[in-house]
């Protein structure tokens, strides 16, 4: 065997070998409870058993919301709601659902990763296709390294959200460079850029790059390595969270690691 030939053989295996943990990690890990949804609300929430539901760890494009606030939609959101719709309705609008460390939100939906009858996890399902980012969330942690992974599928083959972003830079959706932010550019999203100072204050960690300012909450420090912070200076990241103008410059708040793409589960920076 040349040296050529076992070098392929052992990328080949450890990317095989990768695919598994990921597939593995996308299994329920315990029993399901088997009920009916009504329909979808967008592409990351739904309707169970006459109660609202919002998927775990993943984030659709926002439809548009014209009562009470008057909240432009994302690009894609009516695509991304129809995809839900389409999966559930040719699924006879059954699925399994798995709970996490908690079930309820902050707004009284049911916090749900959702299973079909052949095993199909449904949130690394609309991230596969394209129409939704992996949202990393403190509590709820289970099957992030899959979504992160059926993210990366989408990112890679460009699939919706990431034609979009190819195609539309301008938009500043889903990602957006950090020099280039808008005061209109809130709302969640991936922004890219470098890092330029890590330091702590009495209330925050602080990692601020060009125009943006990334603030870690004391109360969440405990999940953080500090020194794996300050390692990231001078080096490009993605940050991916809620991010809100103030005084002149983009700030997002973020409760754990996986927010960052050089701490998460992949720990490898995607393309475009």
């Amino acid at each position: 065997m040349t040296i050529h030939t076992f070098c392929r053989l052992a990328a080949f295996s450890l990317l095989f070998a990768a695919s598994n943990l990921w597939a593995d990690d996308c299994a329920p890990t315990k029993e399901l409870t088997w009920v009916k949804a009504t329909y979808a609300t967008s592409g990351d929430s739904l309707v169970i058993q006459g109660q609202r539901a919002r998927l775990i760890g993943i984030k659709a494009p926002q439809i548009p919301r014209t009562y009470k606030f008057n909240t432009p939609g994302q690009p894609l959101a009516k695509e991304a709601q129809t995809f839900l719709n389409k999966l559930l309705a040719n699924n006879q609008l059954e699925v399994g659902v798995e709970y996490d460390q908690e079930s309820v939100d902050n707004r009284g939906r049911q916090m749900v990763h959702l299973f079909l009858r052949d095993g199909t996890n449904i949130n690394a399902e609309i991230l596969k296709s394209g129409f939704a980012l992996a949202q990393p969330e403190a509590v709820n942690s289970l099957h992030q390294q899959c979504y992160f992974a059926a993210e990366k599928v989408a990112r890679d083959n460009r699939y919706q959200l990431w034609d979009l972003a190819q195609k539309n830079p301008e938009l500043h959706f889903p990602i957006a460079n950090s020099s280039e932010l808008r005061k209109d550019d809130d709302g969640w999203r991936i922004i890219r850029g470098k890092v330029e100072k890590v330091e702590a204050s009495s209330t925050y960690y602080i990692v601020n790059l060009d125009t943006t300012g990334i603030r870690i909450p004391k109360e969440r420090w405990s999940a953080f390595d500090f020194n794996a912070l300050q390692k990231l200076t001078g080096r490009v990241i993605e940050t991916r969270g809620l991010a809100y103008f103030y005084k002149g410059n983009m700030f997002m708040v973020i409760d754990t690691p996986n927010a960052i793409d050089l701490l998460n589960p992949l720990h490898t920076p995607a393309t475009p």
